[in-house]
């Protein structure tokens, strides 16, 4: 198998029936004749860049990170936030976010799709996000609305 080839058929996968875990990705690869260890398949998904999203019906799913979908509804920005946000602080104009290794571009994905007038962008590493705050809004009281959402 080549990996383009299985590469495609993830990009695939995960566009039209987002797996909520490898799992059920290797499962779905296999179905295609696809035989693939879960190994693979997590190399895949980090170097393809995808990341687990909050799903149509509450739970975690595979996604772009790139993806542009709709805006988020103010309940899955608070889920998100207490789903995977562990602390916040404030300095200057930038939010810190703390999350769980390895959430935090699920959490900046979804803040970027919230498209919050208070938010200019974000930046997340691995379970780290700074938010730049707008000039005209206070980090201290996004902070503190952050704060609020996680808890």
């Amino acid at each position: 198998m080549d990996k383009r080839r299985r590469r495609d058929n993830i990009r695939e996968l995960i566009a039209s029936r987002p797996p909520a875990n490898q799992k059920e990705l290797v499962a779905q690869l296999t179905a295609r004749g696809i035989e693939v260890d879960q190994s693979t398949v997590s190399r895949d998904l980090r170097e393809l860049g995808v990341v687990r999203l909050p799903g149509r019906e509450g739970g975690l799913v595979y996604a772009f990170a790139g993806e542009r979908s709709g805006p988020v509804a103010e309940g899955e920005l608070r889920r998100g936030a207490r789903d995977f946000v562990t602390s916040v602080e404030a300095s200057g104009n930038l939010v810190i976010l703390r999350t769980a290794p390895g959430n935090a571009q699920a959490m900046a994905a979804i803040l970027d799709r919230a498209r919050l007038d208070e938010v200019a962008g974000t930046v997340a590493g691995d379970d780290t996000i700074l938010v730049v705050v707008r000039e005209g809004h206070g980090a201290k009281d996004v902070a503190e609305w952050f704060e609020e959402m996680a808890g």
